[in-house]
């Protein structure tokens, strides 16, 4: 038992290893591989399935998805298409195992790979690092196969598993909740799989047993996605709830039309294998398992995603909607979806000093958007602060997002500080500024019109400025002159000051969500992406 427990931990912390490698190799590369291949409900289950397969973790490919949906470069019914993928891809471990891993000595194959891979993370270039867990964690998981194999011959004499037959309907549904547990406890079906084919390759267990614990297996899956929508976004939730709805449909049509599956199984293995090899069956019928579902659901996804929104609809403030907690282990995704949550607190903070200037005074409804704004603006601080970028780009992008958000606050506070008679004491310049306030709201939701819109910014501040110069000095002159008293012309400053303050940050908040937009487009072409060139 000791060697099975200690084999299943070898496979999960290699697993764990080898996906994050993956992930922070081939990161930026999976952001950019959905984003361009995911079109309507096909081209979007083989991008999940592909993505899937190549950093070996449908956790992994789950969370890029829900940051894609809540950044809105994904729509809901993608999002459905990406998740069966995700399912598909998620068989590729059952292959490896079949094919590879019961062929050869694992142990004389992990080794070298554990060793590379350890001298790779201790003595390679930090670039490079991200490669020797990749390496480190492949061996790990040929270990674990090796050792698990070496502990099931002695656990099947411990476990009944005569008593779980799959010939009748209740052992049929225990070796389903027996699969179950065994992915919610192990917190991995790829684990759970691994340690069912070693099972079956040591003769504990037959083929159909093992494909009843499969299908459990694919329900308990859903588990983790479960447990990450506790407190998370509307997204998260509905990203889950397709997960859960998905397998268990798709496990109960497989399980009454069990005796079609094995034969079809049977079928597909002998025609790629010489014989029936049981554990590549496994791997097939999973395979199957997968495909039958989104030969079901994908005609269906437009309906289902209606059904799902019903059943999950949008809560919270919609300013901080996408912020979820999981998503900040992506930092790719992270630091897009803080980009479109400031661009939607620049937004709200736009109409609301449109509001100032047209009725001359603060409102109920005003101080009301500016909570909203605050509670906004500090949680998308916590969220950012979450975010561990690791790629210089994403660094470079993380940077201007937080000097926007720095920029967006102290606007906040501005126009909560505002001067009783601001607006009516510069009433020429409080025009000017609605005018450009205007013409900004129209076409602040097109990312490529940002940098137009920090030019315009930046003239209607150095004009700003120049006006505070000039009448400071003349107010102060007509005070000197007994044009004006002094109190007068300090409250008439006072608003000069507040307007300044106003514009500048609002220009400065635009500047960098648009110099974040001209770095995520820079990278999109594989340009390089220059130092910082704005300062605050």
């Amino acid at each position: 038992m000791i060697n099975v427990l200690g084999g299943i931990g070898l496979f999960l912390l290699g697993m764990t290893m080898l996906t994050n490698g993956l992930k922070e190799l081939a990161g930026d590369a999976l952001k950019k591989w959905l984003n361009r291949f995911t079109g309507g409900t096909i081209s979007s289950v083989l991008s999940g399935t592909l993505m899937t397969m190549l950093v070996q973790s449908s956790t992994a490919t789950t969370l890029i998805t829900i940051g894609f949906v809540s950044a809105g470069l994904l729509t809901f019914v993608q999002s459905i298409g990406v998740i069966i993928g995700a399912n598909i891809g998620s068989t590729s471990t059952g292959w490896i195992i079949s094919l590879i891993g019961f062929k050869i000595n694992m142990q004389t194959m992990s080794l070298p790979f554990i060793a590379l891979g350890v001298f790779v993370q201790l003595l390679a270039p930090r670039d490079f690092k991200a490669a020797g867990g990749l390496f480190t964690g492949f061996g790990l998981l040929f270990l674990g196969i090796d050792v698990l194999q070496g502990g099931m011959a002695s656990v099947q004499d411990m476990i009944p598993f005569d008593s779980f037959q799959a010939d009748t309907m209740g052992g049929k549904v225990i070796l389903i909740v027996l699969g179950l547990i065994m992915t919610v406890i192990m917190q991995a079906s790829s684990a759970a799989i691994a340690a069912t084919l070693t099972a079956l390759y040591a003769g504990a267990i037959d083929f159909e047993q093992a494909a009843y614990l499969v299908i459990g297996q694919n329900i308990g899956t859903t588990a983790t996605a479960l447990f990450a929508t506790i407190g998370a976004s509307t997204a998260a939730k509905r990203t889950a709830m397709t997960h859960v709805l998905f397998n268990v449909a798709t496990a109960i049509i497989v399980t009454f039309g069990a005796t079609f599956m094995f034969k079809l199984t049977e079928y597909v293995t002998t025609t790629i294998h010489d014989g029936f090899d049981e554990t590549l069956g496994i791997a097939v019928f999973h395979t199957l398992f997968s495909v039958v579902g989104a030969i079901i659901f994908v005609p269906f996804a437009r309906p289902f995603a209606r059904m799902i929104e019903k059943i999950i609809p949008e809560k919270g403030s919609f300013l901080t909607r996408n912020l979820d907690d999981s998503v900040a282990k992506v930092p790719g995704v992270a630091v897009e979806v803080s980009f479109n949550t400031l661009q939607d607190i620049t937004k709200e903070l736009t109409t609301v000093i449109i509001m100032l200037i047209r009725s001359q005074k603060r409102t109920t409804e005003a101080d009301s958007k500016l909570n909203q704004i605050d509670e906004a603006i500090e949680k998308t601080r916590l969220f950012m602060d979450s975010i561990q970028s690791t790629s210089k780009k994403d660094r470079y992008k993380h940077i201007s997002l937080l000097h926007a958000l720095d920029h967006l606050y102290r606007l906040a506070k501005a126009l909560r500080e505002q001067h009783p008679n601001s607006l009516q004491l510069q009433p020429m310049l409080t025009k000017k500024w609605l005018t450009v306030l205007e013409e900004v709201l129209l076409i602040i939701d097109e990312d490529s019109r940002l940098p137009e819109i920090s030019m315009l910014l930046q003239e209607t501040s150095a004009e700003m400025a120049a006006e505070r110069r000039d009448k400071r000095n003349a107010y102060f002159e007509n005070s000197v002159g007994n044009m004006v008293e002094l109190e007068t012309a300090v409250s008439k400053v006072e608003a000069l000051l507040w307007i300044d303050r106003l514009v500048y940050h609002y220009w400065r908040t635009t500047a960098r969500l648009a110099e974040y937009q001209t770095a995520t487009k820079k990278s999109r072409h594989g340009e390089a992406t220059k130092d910082f060139a704005l300062t605050d």
